[in-house]
């Protein structure tokens, strides 16, 4: 099987068995349907994965990114950032550019993706759901920064200063947040809506 499809198995599996049962349920959110064509056009387009109805009746979109049990001692939540190596100058911003989504649910399992499907009693470990709008935010009040060389992120004078990545194969580069840090450091924001296991 191609990297990308079980990468796509691994997701779908966890939004339908183990996101949608221990986060939106709970939340009172309740699937809201649209075709199958528009939801790649979000997708691609603006970085939404799925839409919902919340229990006043309004409609909300969702980003999901999931991992597997081997980052369960990582304690962020991460957006890709660029794609400088692209041939297409257009595709060199990346996620935290083109995000529209309304939430980030990030959350990892305590199984290993392989063979995702065949495994039992699938859970997160750690999840957050983050509302993006409080987070752009305070992005673009200069709480929250982003910086090449960092290792992990930290706090300074208020700020939490978060490392620019570069994924080992160079391809692109990610932000890493902390989820901890952000919910001490915002803790009146409702940046955080909902969280398991990260704090």
């Amino acid at each position: 099987m191609s990297v990308y499809k079980t990468d796509r198995h691994f997701t779908d599996f966890v939004h339908l068995q183990v996101a949608l049962p221990q986060i939106y349920q709970p939340l009172g959110w309740q699937p809201h349907q649209v075709s199958p064509h528009e939801l790649e056009h979000y997708d691609r387009n603006h970085g939404i994965d799925y839409f919902f109805e919340t229990p006043e009746g309004s409609v909300v979109s969702v980003q999901e990114r999931f991992r597997e049990q081997k980052y369960q001692h990582y304690n962020d939540f991460t957006l890709r950032y660029r794609r400088d190596f692209n041939r297409d100058v257009k595709q060199h911003p990346s996620e935290f550019f083109k995000i529209r989504a309304n939430y980030m649910v990030y959350g990892i399992v305590n199984k290993p993706k392989i063979n995702i499907l065949q495994e039992r009693n699938v859970s997160f470990l750690k999840y957050a759901v983050l509302d993006l709008a409080v987070f752009f935010g305070l992005f673009l009040e200069g709480r929250i920064k982003a910086k090449r060389g960092l290792d992990k992120s930290f706090v300074a004078d208020g700020i939490l200063v978060a490392p620019i990545k570069d994924n080992h194969d160079k391809s692109s580069s990610f932000l890493a947040f902390d989820v901890a840090l952000l919910a001490q450091l915002f803790q009146d924001s409702r940046l955080i809506i909902k969280q398991q296991g990260f704090y």
